[in-house]
């Protein structure tokens, strides 16, 4: 046995030894989601949180500069181009990696036939969107954005090659390595991309952004998990992970196309530049929402999948999750949405002023983000595939529709077509949460209701500030910062007055800054 060979198998050795600490407790232990998985979720809770918040603060920095210096029409191709790119990688890589934290045990043939299979799929998918772009971009009669596309295409290879390596690191809740790579990935990524957008390379700064960051992402990913890919490729074990990773693949895919398919709607009967409006009040409204809810998202299915075995157990952790992450999300949406004609066109400019307005219009969603965005790991966790991919189906279905019957009156009509549609799914996502793992509504629901009654208290304070001090000052963006203040002053005491939860949480992060710092 060679070096290489070696190392692999000691790197896989001892994920597997972690894992058998989760998945074989002793007999003595009366819970699987014990102390140390509740530890190891927390401090991949921290650590995703230490990344979403450098990644978003510079993703956001990044986007204000690229928004003054490209038009809306420029955002508009490139979002239309990614729309597909994003389905490919999905096809070539993601589905695939999901069946390593899912593994009971970890094994040198799993991880080879793995990361090979991404590699050759995502070669073979990029040289297909390399021919297809023409003609995809021909029949939406948007052909600008077929060399975007055809080029965005090999980034696929480059983002295989580090997949399996950070989807290793991650089964063993090594999201300080994900922060660490984020971080540098998005830092170089950007910076390339604002100094082509200054040169004059319009469009293609974005494309050169998406190149770097996926490159650094890669060299990151195998400097976290040292691991180096083997000869142990098996046609068997590829056949026995493959209806999993294509139920995967397929379940992300119809969950990626309602919100691609209403770009494509968009750019087909109104056009590109509103695609670019829309897409960039989405793209705010994400951040604000990914920055609060994500840290939970991101560690769910390694945390879920841990527990598959025990519904008692699933069911307390899925409760937690969704009742920490609500008290974060739906008071930023809230607050995001009161302020946000006013903060967007301050802050990128006032060619995106309607981009505002949207936003306003996303940040309604608050509550169904903060419900269904746990569904897909709860469901993958259990291995209802079958019941997540009927959802996905249904999700697709009603969104083509809504925004083929409501792109004619324009974005703004599209925009709350989609908020109403959503809360309208949030009945079926319930029922189907609470067949697959015996979780009400009442269960969902009373998670979020505290959180979002001070949210909405918070709400019309934070409005009625807004509106007795805007005339007071010449810059829109002070009286904005003055009621973030206010708004989240308001917020905690809220919260505080009237959730015993909040009120436990915040004793317990006091008694551990007490203890860190040596105090009684």
């Amino acid at each position: 046995m060679n070096d290489n060979s070696r190392t692999s198998r000691q790197a896989l050795k001892k994920a597997n030894s972690s894992t058998r600490k989760l998945t074989e407790p002793e007999n003595d232990e009366p819970s699987l989601y014990n102390e140390d998985l509740r530890q190891k979720t927390r401090w991949s809770i921290l650590w995703t949180v230490v990344r979403i918040a450098s990644d978003q603060m510079f993703s956001f920095v990044v986007f204000v500069i690229l928004a003054r210096l490209l038009s809306p029409h420029e955002i508009g191709i490139f979002a239309l181009a990614i729309a597909f790119t994003e389905v490919s990688r999905v096809i070539a890589i993601q589905g695939m990696v999901q069946n390593i934290p899912r593994a009971k045990k970890l094994t040198p043939e799993l991880a080879d036939t793995v990361f090979w299979t991404n590699l050759a799929m995502s070669v073979v998918v990029a040289f297909v969107v390399l021919g297809l772009a023409p003609i995809i971009m021909g029949v939406i009669d948007q052909p600008d954005a077929a060399a975007p596309l055809q080029a965005l295409g090999f980034v696929l290879p480059i983002a295989a090659l580090g997949a399996t390596h950070m989807s290793l690191r991650l089964r063993e809740f090594g999201h300080k390595s994900l922060a660490l790579r984020s971080l540098v990935g998005g830092t170089i990524g950007g910076g390339a991309a604002i100094a082509a957008a200054f040169a004059g390379w319009g469009i293609w700064s974005l494309v050169v952004q998406r190149f770097v960051t996926e490159s650094m992402n890669a060299l990151m990913a195998w400097l976290s998990y040292r691991w180096l890919p083997g000869r142990n490729f098996s046609i068997k074990q590829l056949r026995a992970i493959w209806g999993f990773g294509f139920n995967m693949a397929l379940t992300q895919i119809l969950g990626l196309l309602p919100r691609r398919a209403i770009d494509l709607v968009i750019g087909t009967v109104i056009g590109a530049a509103a695609v670019g409006i829309y897409r960039t009040a989405g793209r705010t409204s994400e951040l604000v929402a990914t920055g609060t809810i994500s840290p939970y998202t991101t560690v769910a299915l390694q945390t879920l999948s841990r527990l598959q075995t025990d519904t008692k157990e699933i069911t307390k952790a899925f409760r937690w999750m969704v009742s920490r992450s609500a008290m974060l999300t739906i008071p930023a949406m809230v607050g995001f949405g009161v302020l946000a004609p006013d903060a967007v066109p301050a802050i990128y400019g006032e060619k995106w002023r309607d981009a505002g307005v949207l936003a306003q219009t996303f940040a309604c969603l608050g509550v169904t983000y903060s419900i269904s965005s746990f569904a897909s790991p709860l469901l993958m966790a259990l291995g209802r595939g079958a019941t997540l991919r009927t959802l996905s189906i249904c999700n697709l279905t009603a969104t083509v529709v809504v925004a083929m019957l409501a792109a004619p009156f324009g974005i703004f009509v599209m925009a709350w077509a989609s908020v109403v549609r959503g809360y309208l799914s949030l009945p079926f996502t319930l029922w189907a949460l609470k067949r697959a793992s015996g979780i009400t509504p009442l269960d969902a629901l009373s998670a979020v209701s505290k959180p979002l009654a001070a949210s909405l208290m918070m709400g019309a304070g934070v409005w009625g500030l807004m509106e007795l001090i805007r005339p007071m000052f010449a810059q829109v963006l002070i009286p904005v910062f003055i009621c973030v203040g206010a708004g989240m002053a308001i917020y905690a005491i809220l919260i505080l007055a009237i959730s015993q939860q909040a009120r436990q949480l915040a004793g317990n992060q006091l008694k551990r800054v007490r203890a860190f710092t040596g105090k009684k």
